[in-house]
């Protein structure tokens, strides 16, 4: 719940930050999924026109004691209404129950918005997502960076009541965050930023591929070298035993591969692999099979309908000629 300090806040009459920053309340992690959604998010909504320049989602995480990670996120609705900023709290619960059946474990840890300060709207908007998280985080992402900036332009807030003038209100406070990755979600971000490499539309990832690929290729082709002189040193050529010890002492460089640990986890990777591509056919199928039962069914339902047709027109001839 918001804690109310009975020191007075050091904020104006029209400012809602407070000057004070915690520190210690939470230990706030944040993945770059949301960083991305959120950057995607206003860069859609900025291409298809919007006037408004902000957008606003909701942050999905898991909170355990003091331990808070925000792993996802999704949009919201929000409408302005006789001046006032609306949430559309009826979606928002829809999102929730969606998300549940997906991820069961995430829970609704507060909202984002872009701007480049807060706004005293965004008061309003906390106070209406407090009916989901007694108290939510308000992550506030400023579009506009600076050339020399350092840091990412992401602050973290969490609303607190303080007295201001001998009256209760409610303020946002910062509070400190960390970027927390893992190796999957690195390599997914690398991808999708696409930074570095050779090219400025290549990612390290593609390059680093690129690079395994070629040293496999000349791999392969020293191998095929050396694996053809022992054929022609079988009567063509003379044999070379320095060459030949070299050879020898090459392969015992090489780790072991004739045992029942390497054979069994060999064959499980192998069947893991044939499994997906099976999937992969049985969904292919699977669609081709639909794509031929709905065209088959609309034949069949304009044959009905022609057949039908005919029936009632040789109907009427029939009462014709007796007439």
């Amino acid at each position: 719940m918001s804690k109310t300090d009975n020191n007075k806040a050091t904020v104006g009459e029209q400012s809602v930050v407070s000057n004070e920053e915690r520190g210690g309340a939470l230990d706030v992690f944040l993945h770059p999924l949301v960083i991305i959604n959120i950057s995607d998010h206003y860069t859609r909504a900025k291409v298809s026109g919007d006037k408004s320049n902000r957008v606003f989602g909701a942050l999905l995480g898991i909170q355990s004691g003091r331990r808070v990670e925000v792993f996802n996120s999704f949009e919201l609705i929000v409408t302005e209404v006789d001046g006032s900023s609306v949430v559309d709290t009826a979606y928002l619960t829809r999102k929730k129950e969606q998300l549940a059946k997906v991820f069961p474990t995430y829970e609704f840890l507060g909202w984002y918005s872009t701007g480049s300060s807060v706004k005293k709207a965004d008061i309003a908007i906390q106070k209406q997502v407090m009916a989901f998280n007694e108290s939510p985080l308000y992550l506030l992402l400023s579009p506009i960076v600076p050339p020399q900036a350092r840091e990412l332009p992401l602050t973290l807030y969490e609303s607190e009541v303080k007295m201001v003038d001998d009256t209760p209100t409610l303020v946002f406070t910062r509070i400190n965050y960390k970027i927390e990755t893992g190796d999957a979600e690195r390599i997914a971000v690398d991808h999708v930023a696409n930074v570095g490499g050779a090219s400025a539309n290549v990612s390290m990832l593609t390059s680093h591929l690129s690079n395994l690929h070629n040293a496999i290729k000349m791999l392969h082709m020293r191998i095929s070298i050396i694996l053809e002189y022992l054929k022609q040193t079988k009567g063509k050529l003379s044999i070379h035993h320095g060459t030949i010890r070299q050879i020898s002492t090459l392969c015992n460089l090489l780790p072991t591969i004739d045992t029942d640990q390497f054979k069994q986890d060999f064959i499980n990777e192998y069947n893991d692999a044939l499994l997906i591509t099976y999937l992969a056919s049985i969904t292919k199928t699977s669609n081709t099979v639909n794509e031929l039962v709905e065209k088959f069914n609309i034949t069949f339902d304009r044959h009905s309908r022609s057949c039908l047709l005919y029936t009632s027109d040789a109907a009427d001839e029939e009462d014709s000629v007796d007439l």
